[in-house]
């Protein structure tokens, strides 16, 4: 006998690829020790390339070579190092550039580390990104703040800083206008809970929808657009054989889950419902037509031979289960009695099923079991 197959849950996948991605980092970190312990902190000031064992001796050499060079009028960052200057005027100038060349460069770091999570970074999470990223801390004093957190609430064209009601502080990216096709890229893909936007999905799975709808408001430039390759999944499914009649709206979400292995996240393109979803982004993508009193989703551009209508009939088991219960109460029953014993004594009464609308209408279409009188 062949072995079973045993498949993974989703939060069980989830769980792996947080911990892989959580053992590279702190890898990377440990090795990043090991060089330092046995190289020490170098002096990056070209020509120096001195070492140091403890951080703060190298950051006292560096305000050394700073105050050596501010004194001659002398650059030392970059192209420029080297470069003499006559005039302090010009010198405080020059300097100026190369300190907004930097806050630039930490502006476009902070918004491409918060850009690429979808919903955001708590701000415990966004100061491990950044540091995985970039290989520093976050710059916060360079810009003249005492935290990381004064100089992301200092920043509001760049971030934009959501109070969780669990007393967590989530940090959105705010693209410019070289980011907003990067935005809307990332706000048409499926939610990523890797590394540690982990912890991140963790805490956004207990907030309401409200606040993931202002979120998502937030975040996105998004343009109701389904991906090219949602729309071919979605062409795919409704080509199966087991589907030929359509595919029942109210179970498609259910079929998309267990077909594709992930949730069908409609809310991430813009929709705010599954029928908004297949209604305006999957036209001409799927056919929607009514059937009875739900929607199908079939192949779009497939014609249909002409459906010949068919007469409303009422199985002889629910004829049957319906006279006993009428039996049991000669001087009649309301229609939610009725409904509920009938599920009590015989099972889920599907009135989709018999075509029906509700219970009045079934006792309509069987008029040799049951009456149908109104109530004064």
């Amino acid at each position: 006998m062949g072995t079973q197959a045993v498949y993974k849950s989703y939060q069980q996948l989830e769980d792996e690829d947080s911990e892989r991605y959580l053992k590279k980092q702190a890898d990377i970190i440990e090795r990043r020790k090991a060089r330092i312990e046995a190289e020490g902190h170098k002096c990056t000031v070209a020509g120096c390339g001195q070492a140091f064992k403890e951080i703060f001796l190298l950051r006292s050499h560096i305000n050394d070579h700073n105050e050596e060079c501010r004194k001659s009028m002398k650059c030392n960052q970059g192209k420029c190092a080297g470069l003499k200057f006559t005039n302090r005027r010009e010198y405080n100038e020059h300097v100026d550039m190369h300190k907004e060349e930097a806050r630039l460069k930490i502006i476009n770091s902070i918004r491409s580390v918060l850009l690429y999570n979808k919903h955001g970074l708590l701000m415990e999470a966004f100061e491990r990104e950044f540091r995985g990223m970039t290989g520093k801390q976050v710059p916060y004093k360079l810009l003249g703040f005492n935290s990381s957190y004064d100089l992301v609430t200092n920043m509001p064209d760049v971030v934009q800083v959501t109070h969780l009601a669990g007393g967590q502080t989530l940090l959105l990216a705010v693209p410019d206008k070289a980011t907003e096709h990067i935005a809307k890229m990332v706000g048409n893909q499926r939610t990523n809970r890797e590394g540690f936007n982990y912890r991140t999905g963790e805490v956004l799975a207990s907030v309401s929808r409200d606040v993931i709808r202002k979120i998502e408001k937030t975040v996105e430039g998004k343009t109701r657009e389904v991906p090219e390759f949602m729309k071919k999944q979605v062409g795919q499914l409704v080509q199966l054989d087991t589907f030929e009649e359509g595919l029942d709206l109210q179970e498609f979400k259910e079929v998309y889950d267990q077909e594709f292995g992930y949730p069908l996240e409609y809310q991430c393109y813009g929709f705010y419902s599954l029928e908004d979803f297949v209604f305006h982004g999957l036209d001409g993508v799927v056919e929607i037509e009514l059937d009875g009193f739900s929607w199908k989703i079939g192949q779009s551009g497939v014609k249909k031979a002409a459906k010949t209508p068919k007469v409303q009939e009422v199985t002889s088991e629910v004829k049957d289960n319906v006279k006993k219960l009428l039996d049991e109460n000669p001087f009649g029953v309301s229609t939610p009695t009725f409904i509920k014993s009938y599920e009590e004594c015989f099972g889920k009464l599907n009135l989709r099923q018999l075509r029906c609308k509700d219970a009045v209408e079934l006792c309509f279409l069987i008029p040799d079991v049951c009456d149908v009188n109104k109530a004064y």
